[in-house]
């Protein structure tokens, strides 16, 4: 193991995860921003305008990369929305299930699209740190940020010990039963899985090049005969010298996103994925402050009635005004860090 340097400090490089950019004469790999240097950012509002602009093919998925560059604060350039957009496609999604999804072609491309988006996402995310990710790192990044694909994944492999028998760790695993789910509970999960992934725990700790700290926090547990897989993403106005929990319990938040998928675990019930999505007025709040807006994706949709029951509930439970609560159905796989419902995605949305 060796170390590379990245604004001064060394991170150790993990084989086949994460590298920093690196070259005996200092140069950028091929994604970094040094590649398109010479570039002028292009200026505009309008994404369509912002994906002609860099030449990307006029679709959802280069919507995707200028939205997440936007929301890390990435210059629009050419050669480097090409390149997240390359990052993403070249590498491969989980397969679905072929028992649950052979007669569900919708399910499965839903599926595949999520996880692209996924992709895209870690891979603009990594440039915004600084990093180049190889392939494996990209895509255990992104099973971090995308609880789908951590159930896929988990899911395959159960599959594949099937015929042969569970060995004791995954025995173990399916006896737990969390009946003391609390919000220091659910943050001590949080915080113990991303420290136990040296990948993520390097990635976490790495501002981006705006100051701001995005961090991703995976997790699962089992309750009440359902399995839930969560993804924990916080972008952060940080202390660069302070850790992943002192940044948490100190910094400014600017949003914050919870996304779950809520699986029964004999699957007699339909599955359900829940995005929360917290922000404040002035857009972000300090670490005493109550976020004062959440806004709550739901697939599959609720009907109206039980919608606004569930909005009285959250208003109830933390104490935030029910005009500040919004209950949506999910149309987009991160509405968070692709606008939270930005107007500016819906030509996009609505010609593919």
């Amino acid at each position: 193991m060796y170390s590379h340097k990245i604004s001064g400090a060394a991170i150790p490089e993990l084989p086949g995860k994460a590298s920093a950019p690196s070259s005996a004469e200092g140069k950028a790999p091929a994604t970094a921003a040094s590649t398109v240097s010479q570039q002028q950012p292009i200026v505009s509002r309008s994404i369509p305008a912002l994906i002609a602009a860099t030449g990307l093919p006029i679709d959802k998925l280069s919507a995707s990369v200028v939205s997440f560059a936007r929301f890390f604060s990435l210059p629009i350039k050419p050669e480097l929305m090409a390149a997240i957009r390359r990052q993403a496609v070249s590498s491969p999604t989980p397969q679905p299930d072929s028992i649950k999804l052979a007669a569900a072609e919708n399910a499965a491309e839903s599926h595949a699209a999520k996880s692209r988006e996924a992709l895209l996402l870690a891979a603009a995310a990594a440039e915004s740190k600084g990093v180049e990710l190889h392939p494996k790192g990209l895509e255990a990044f992104a099973e971090a940020i995308n609880p789908d694909w951590q159930k896929r994944q988990n899911s395959g492999e159960r599959g594949r010990r099937g015929r042969q028998g569970k060995d004791e760790n995954e025995q173990e695993k399916e006896k737990v039963v969390r009946n003391d789910i609390s919000a220091a509970s659910i943050g001590k999960m949080a915080l113990e899985a991303a420290e136990r992934n040296p990948l993520l725990a390097i990635l976490n700790r790495l501002p981006g090049k705006n100051g701001q700290r995005w961090i991703v926090l995976p997790f699962g547990f089992c309750e009440h005969g359902r399995e839930f897989k969560v993804s924990l993403r916080i972008l952060l106005e940080t202390n660069n010298n302070q850790t992943v929990a002192e940044n948490c319990g100190t910094s400014r938040a600017l949003c914050m996103a919870l996304d779950i998928v809520d699986t029964p675990i004999q699957h007699h019930e339909a599955e359900r994925q829940w995005l929360f999505v917290w922000t404040s007025e002035n857009g972000g709040a300090a670490a005493s402050s109550v976020m004062t807006r959440l806004a709550v994706y739901l697939q599959p949709e609720l009907p109206p009635r039980t919608a606004a029951f569930l909005a009285r509930t959250l208003s109830e439970s933390l104490e935030i005004p029910p005009e500040h609560i919004s209950i949506k159905n999910r149309s987009e796989s991160f509405p968070c860090e692709a606008g939270c419902g930005d107007d500016l995605l819906r030509p996009i949305n609505e010609a593919v």
